[in-house]
């Protein structure tokens, strides 16, 4: 059974999420550093840039280096997607993912 995640560590993004966006989802992530498990959920985000990937990335390896977990609400979906591809965040051929298509493309039960 996943367990409930509390709404302080519960990160939810809507709309254009890009370079101006950064700096306040960057603060907001600061904020919950201190939690165990960050779930962020991108269900809604209608245009994203490589700094959300970014963002993303940092703040899982930097949650993965203090024993922390931080992960997808859900795999990503809609605009997020679109820019992983663009990206080359994930593989186009299944046979051979790239180290992260995992985290991209899976739902982590917490």
């Amino acid at each position: 059974m996943p367990r409930e995640i509390p709404a302080e560590a519960r990160l939810v993004l809507t709309g254009e999420i890009t370079l101006q966006s950064a700096d306040a989802i960057h603060a907001r992530l600061l904020e919950m550093a201190g939690q165990p498990v960050v779930e962020i959920d991108c269900n809604d985000v209608t245009e994203a840039d490589l700094s959300l990937i970014q963002l993303i990335l940092a703040a899982r390896a930097s949650a993965q280096k203090s024993g922390r977990t931080l992960a997808l609400a859900q795999p990503a979906a809609g605009a997020l997607h679109q820019t992983l591809q663009r990206g080359g965040f994930l593989a186009a051929d299944p046979d051979q993912p790239n180290p992260d298509q995992a985290f991209w493309t899976q739902t982590v039960r917490l």
